[in-house]
């Protein structure tokens, strides 16, 4: 069973963009991430690919985290990624992404509209 939220480190950061995206984006002031299902990945039939405004690739969900997360978001359940922090190693260049996996809220229910469904006004 997954509690939310959970923190967890990206995986495959060095696949594709990811590495200049983390060094550009990975930061304080872009504060939330785009969790976005790839249903045709052929590594993984639960891959969840994290990207800033749906387009530039960041990392992916670690598999065991996927696997609880995937079939809660094909249910039709939003989630978003937090940024925490970018992992760094003194010796290297290549960089990581930490983030936090929050389900975002349901829409509030909008007042009733008193034209419909209310008590009938006038004859």
């Amino acid at each position: 069973m997954l509690t939310l939220p959970i923190t967890v480190k990206l995986v495959g950061v060095s696949f594709g963009d990811a590495q200049p995206n983390i060094k550009t984006f990975g930061n304080e002031h872009i504060r939330w991430f785009a969790l976005v299902r790839e249903y045709n990945n052929p590594h993984d039939a639960n891959a969840i690919r994290v990207a800033l405004f749906g387009e530039y690739f960041m990392g992916y969900i670690p598999k065991e985290t996927a696997a609880h997360l995937a079939p809660m978001m094909d249910a039709g359940r939003e989630f978003d990624a937090e940024f925490v922090c970018v992992n760094k190693h003194p010796r290297h260049d290549t960089v990581g992404l930490t983030v936090k996996i929050i389900e975002v809220k349901p829409h509030a229910v909008e007042a009733e509209d008193p034209q419909k469904g209310g008590a009938e006004h006038g004859a």
